[in-house]
Formats: C-alpha cells, structure tokens, sequence
C-alpha cells in the first residue's frame, strides 16, 4: 500500500505536529485492506527508534523500488532486517518485497483514521 502526501491541516497544527516527531500521511492502495482502508490516514512518529520494533507493527518504509509503503512487520531477522506483509491477498509477497534495511524505516503507525 502506497502512501500520498500529508494530509491538510492548518500551518500551525502541522508545524506542531512536526515538531513532536508526528506527520499525517494519506493511503493509496488495498495492500493494507481490511485494517487500513484505501484513503485512510495514518499518524505517524518518527521518533520510533527509542522503541524496539515487534512484529506486527505497522510501519512507514522508504522501498527502493517501490517507494513510500506501509506494512506491517512480518519478523525481524537474525542480521537486524526487517521483512514486512502486507494484509491483503494483492498485496505484494514478503519474498518479493524482500528485507527492508532500518535506516529505510521512516516511521511507526500510532494512529490509524479510516475513511
């Protein structure tokens, strides 16, 4: 499921929102379908790094090949990569997406608002 740009808010609230560590992105796609709808918003902090990633969180990647994607995490590898699924059957493959690299990480989901 691909991400869009930051949903519209007022200069202010998001300059704040910023400022926490806190962006609103807007989805595109089915991957993440039935948790996440096709133009849902997802709050996201990028301040998740003083947390330990568990599988099953969703998170905010930066694909090489695929861009701007939120996944959940599938499992985390002995080598500290990270492998994520989508929730949906046309979503792409743990195996094709292939591990993803920390530092490709840009955020951890902390709010999800269904359309």
């Amino acid at each position: 499921m691909s991400i869009s740009t930051r949903a519209r808010f007022n200069l202010p609230c998001i300059n704040f929102m910023t400022f926490l560590g806190l962006k609103i992105w807007k989805v595109t796609g089915h991957s993440m379908f039935p948790s996440i709808p096709q133009h849902s918003y997802v709050l996201v902090v990028h301040w998740f790094k003083f947390k330990k990633l568990k599988p099953d969180q969703t998170i905010l990647i930066n694909h090489p090949q695929h861009g701007l994607l939120i996944k959940n995490i599938a499992l985390i590898d002995k080598n500290d990569l990270v492998w994520c699924k989508g929730e949906n059957l046309s979503s792409i493959t743990v195996e094709k997406l292939g591990p993803v690299n920390k530092r490709q990480i840009i955020g951890k989901a902390l709010k999800i608002f269904k359309n």
